[in-house]
């Protein structure tokens, strides 16, 4: 029976598809088990739009890290990089789709895309007010049972803003899955500022950080202190 190898590029020692291609390369690089996928993946940049998308990707990734001059090039953080992308592509139009309890963030982002000359649009997580035993929640998987609870509707959100036609999307602290489901109904390329993490201020890599220490729940072992 022929060996499984599945791809596992995190235990790769050095990396060498990111610093010296030529290299050796261990049995489970995908560069060795899966040419074929990657050769297949190569020609999709032919598509014109995939290839324009990924340029603009490419000269966004040089664009954000740090120059020769810090005080003439300085490190973009997110929300610069996804205004200078946009602007690459020409987008006007932008989506933004948020979580509810990120309302205050979204109002924010706003201001700063519609101050950059962006046209903007938003919509909630909540929108159409649509109560969750419409997808077949019992009462008792409520948050709060015994009352009207308005089911999160991310599909809802991306047919909004195709609807809207915007040209490129903002996905603002939705919940895992919810996200998920965004992704796939979108019509317009998206991208994301931030990832919910009620616990965390929505900085989810704080967990991974402390995974030695605080975290250290999340692979099973005993925290010393």
């Amino acid at each position: 029976m022929k060996e499984e190898i599945k791809t596992m590029c995190v235990k790769c020692p050095q990396n060498p598809c990111y610093l010296e291609p030529e290299v050796k390369r261990p049995k489970f690089c995908p560069s060795q088990t899966k040419p074929k996928i990657i050769e297949e993946a190569i020609k999709e940049y032919d598509n014109p739009e995939i290839l324009k998308f990924a340029q603009a990707a490419s000269r966004q990734e040089r664009d954000g890290y740090l120059r020769p001059s810090a005080v003439v090039h300085p490190i973009k953080c997110r929300v610069e990089e996804i205004m200078e992308f946009a602007e690459r592509m020409g987008y006007k139009k932008l989506g933004i789709a948020f979580c509810v309890g990120l309302k205050h963030e979204a109002s924010t982002l706003t201001h700063v895309l519609e101050a950059r000359g962006f046209d903007v649009v938003s919509v909630c997580c909540k929108c159409g007010g649509v109560d969750k035993g419409n997808i077949g929640l019992k009462d008792e998987e409520k948050i709060v049972p015994g009352r009207h609870e308005s089911m999160c509707n991310p599909i809802g959100q991306a047919n909004i803003l195709n609807d809207e036609k915007t040209e490129f999307n903002i996905v603002l602290g939705l919940c895992v899955g919810h996200d998920s489901l965004f992704f796939k109904y979108s019509k317009a390329w998206t991208t994301v500022l931030a990832a919910k993490d009620r616990l965390l201020g929505h900085n989810p890599l704080a967990a991974l950080y402390t995974s030695g220490s605080y975290y250290a729940r999340l692979v099973g072992e005993p925290r010393e202190l």
